[in-house]
């Protein structure tokens, strides 16, 4: 067999939860079958001292990896060793990750949602604090037990021509994703029919949504947004799905909706887990 297969079986058992040197030693164990070996040719095939080979045999025997067998035909005192089925142990490690999920999920349930929650909770900003202008349109979700999380207001239209009112919510049917945006940005004009703005502010979000998503260190390392026409009451609106590459893994997830909703002289953009919960968002802006 060649290194490199030699190489690819060990680096395997490792990812078990073997060290190199325990894998070394199953591994040719594995090699003898049911038939086993004696520590004399492990230390043969491996080149590890024979104190070091019983050291792990030893760890190897409690992790059910090898069992000791009686021939008695071998030399005075000495020990025969036989791997057990790969597949067994295998099986054996599986079960016992089982187990950890599901102590974990039972850890979740009864301590870390209840912690989470009180985490959130400690972040909370007053409804009381928030500007007059804004309120009617967060009030219908208030009274339903979302909760406010961030709140920041310019009101001063010098800079980009708009006043901006952004506030980050706790959205208490989300599963995953427990927070979401509610912004507003005010014109001095009518902007509902004005393309021109439109186009800008929807780049203008999209560019922003990535680079705070990017930013945030919650192990986002790139963001795809798809360009979407999102249903609200009847009428088609600009929006996008994001796609999130994370940390450690090789595939995309998409994740949240966001739309923007012209109305007058104001432009709304909303995010959220579902479009359920925008759709639940909009109850402020339709009323």
């Amino acid at each position: 067999m060649s290194k490199e297969s030699n190489e690819e079986f060990i680096d395997g058992l490792q990812k078990l939860g073997l060290s190199s040197n325990e894998a070394i030693v199953y591994y040719y164990l594995i090699h003898h079958g049911k038939k086993g070996t004696f520590v004399k040719d492990l230390k043969n095939h491996t080149k590890l001292e024979r104190t070091t080979i019983y050291s792990i045999l030893n760890r190897l025997l409690e992790m059910g990896c090898v069992i000791e067998a009686k021939n008695t035909d071998a030399p005075k005192q000495a020990k025969m060793f036989v791997a057990t089925s790969p597949e067994l142990y295998m099986e054996k490690i599986l079960n016992e990750k089982r187990k950890e999920l599901k102590e974990l999920e039972v850890i979740k349930k009864s301590v870390i949602d209840r912690l989470e929650s009180l985490f959130l909770q400690s972040q909370e900003f007053s409804f009381e604090l928030v500007d007059d202008y804004m309120k009617p349109f967060l009030n219908p979700l208030i009274e339903k037990g979302w909760k406010i999380l961030e709140y920041v207001s310019e009101k001063s239209s010098i800079t980009y021509g708009f006043e901006a009112y952004d506030c980050t919510l706790l959205n208490p049917n989300a599963k995953f994703v427990k927070d979401a945006g509610f912004m507003i940005f005010r014109y001095d004009h009518e902007v509902e029919k004005d393309e021109n703005t439109l186009n800008y502010m929807y780049g203008l979000l999209k560019r922003k949504g990535k680079e705070e998503v990017l930013n945030k260190g919650i192990g986002v390392i790139d963001l795809k947004l798809h360009e979407v026409d999102i249903d609200i009451k009847g009428k088609k609106y600009k929006g996008f799905i994001p796609e999130f590459k994370f940390e450690h893994s090789d595939g995309w997830m998409k994740m949240t909706e966001m739309v923007m909703i012209p109305q007058k002289e104001k432009i709304f953009s909303l995010w959220a887990e579902e479009h359920k919960h925008i759709l639940e968002m909009t109850q402020g802006i339709y009323r």
